[in-house]
């Protein structure tokens, strides 16, 4: 990697963790203000909910980490799907169809949540006799593939339509795919990955949206920043 690279690389590990930080910020505010709403009306679902987010803190008191296994990030984005059941109980359905050699590929902390919650608040709650939320991950030609597919409305501009590209060209322009938590994700994939990560956000010829990531493949144990910096440094000469 030349000197500029290196520079380039350093920038955005510093950025990681704030991107982190403001994405679970995001997860725990709407968290803790359905728990408000619920109190008076359903005592019992709230009770439920905050036990969900005390698991979510105690998960996140280990040490910060830059990329981990997607089987880890999968539990945590269940744990989220317990929260909204809590709010849409059975209208909310889900599926997981996560090949098994893609269970230790690594990617960002909460690389699915923002999908997810995007797939529950702007499809499923929507309608009346809710929906479902189909997860899916496989390696395939050393690429990860993660989607998110749920059977709502489906995007509210351009139907039939897609915004595609890098995760550097974002997907602003499409009403469905604003917010912070894709604009979070979509920054942390261009600061880890850059052109070689792809994040798409399609109308399903169905009805529906799906919500499609694609980066290199890789395997091993969780990494920080540190890990991360390690493996990027140049070799000395001679080795």
């Amino acid at each position: 990697m030349g000197h500029r690279g290196s520079r380039s690389l350093e920038r955005s590990l510093r950025l990681l963790p704030l991107l982190n930080t403001q994405v679970q910020a995001h997860l725990l505010a709407n968290a803790l203000s359905l728990v408000g709403s619920l109190l008076r009306r359903r005592p019992d679902a709230a009770e439920d909910l905050l036990a969900y987010v005390a698991g979510y803190l105690r998960a996140q008191l280990g040490p910060r980490r830059t990329l981990v296994r997607l089987s880890d990030e999968l539990r945590m984005t269940l744990t989220f799907v317990g929260i909204e059941r809590a709010r849409l109980g059975s209208r909310l359905r889900l599926e997981v169809a996560v090949a098994p050699d893609a269970l230790d590929a690594l990617v960002p902390p909460l690389v699915l949540q923002p999908l997810v919650e995007n797939a529950v608040r702007h499809g499923v709650a929507r309608r009346p006799a809710g929906g479902c939320v189909r997860i899916s991950a496989r390696v395939a030609a050393g690429l990860l593939h993660v989607a998110v597919a749920d059977d709502g409305p489906g995007l509210r501009r351009h139907a039939g339509g897609a915004c595609t590209g890098t995760a550097a060209d974002g997907i602003a322009g499409e009403t469905r795919a604003g917010g912070w938590g894709l604009t979070g994700l979509r920054l942390r994939l261009e600061a880890l990955w850059g052109a070689a990560a792809r994040l798409r956000v399609l109308t399903r010829p169905g009805g529906g949206v799906l919500a499609a990531i694609s980066l290199p493949a890789t395997f091993g144990r969780a990494m920080t920043v540190q890990t991360v910096r390690d493996a990027c440094a140049p070799q000395a000469e001679g080795r």
